[in-house]
C-alpha cells in the first residue's frame, strides 16, 4: 500500500516539476505544491540546470559551426553562386527551425535566432556583391532589408535585441549614406 502511494506521489512530483519547468502555473504555486507533496524536503534543482546548460552548450556549438561552416562556404570555396546560396539558405532554416523548437519547449533561442540572422546577411550581401559588382546602391538596400527584417522579427516574437539591432543598423546604415 505504501508503494502504491510512493508512486502516486513520485508521478505528482513529477507533474509539478514539469508544470514549472513549462510555466504552466507560476512558480510561487510550485514551489508551495512542492513543499507539500515533499513534505518539506524540497526537490533538487541541479538536475534542470544541468539540462539548460547542455541546452545552451548543444545551441553554441550548432550556431558557431554554422556561421564559421558558412563564412567558408562564402569565401573559401569556387562553388557556384546558385549552390553557395542554396547551402546558406539551408543553414539558415536549420537554425530558424531549432530556435522555433527550442521556443516551444521554453528554451533560450537567442544564440541560434543570432546565427541566422548574421548568416542572412552575410549571405544576401555576398549575393549582392556578386551580382551587382561594386555598385553600393544595391548593397545599401541589402542592409535596409535586414535591419526591416531584424525589426519585423523582433517585433513579431516579441524580442527586443532584434527590434534594437535592426534600429541601430539602419541608423547606421543610413548615417553612412549621408556622410
Amino acid at each position: 500500500m505504501t508503494r502504491i502511494k510512493n508512486s502516486k506521489k513520485e508521478t505528482i512530483i513529477h507533474e509539478i516539476l514539469l508544470w514549472k519547468r513549462t510555466k504552466m502555473l507560476p512558480e510561487q504555486y510550485c514551489d508551495y505544491l512542492l513543499a507539500l507533496y515533499t513534505e518539506g524536503a524540497g526537490i533538487d534543482d541541479r538536475e534542470s540546470a544541468g539540462s539548460q546548460k547542455n541546452h545552451f552548450l548543444k545551441d553554441f556549438l550548432i550556431s558557431i559551426s554554422s556561421i564559421v561552416i558558412s563564412l567558408f562556404v562564402i569565401y573559401f570555396t569556387e562553388l557556384s553562386i546558385v549552390l553557395q546560396t542554396a547551402i546558406l539558405a539551408s543553414f539558415v532554416g536549420l537554425l530558424m527551425g531549432v530556435g522555433i523548437y527550442y521556443t516551444k519547449k521554453q528554451f533560450s533561442q537567442l544564440l541560434l535566432f543570432a546565427s541566422a540572422a548574421c548568416i542572412l546577411l552575410l549571405s544576401s550581401m555576398e549575393l549582392t556583391e556578386r551580382i551587382f559588382e561594386g555598385n553600393s546602391f544595391p548593397l545599401y538596400v541589402t542592409l535596409f532589408l535586414n535591419c526591416f527584417i531584424w525589426i519585423g522579427a523582433g517585433v513579431k516574437w516579441k524580442v527586443n535585441y532584434f527590434t534594437l539591432a535592426g534600429s541601430v543598423g539602419a541608423v547606421l546604415v543610413g548615417i553612412y549614406i549621408l556622410l
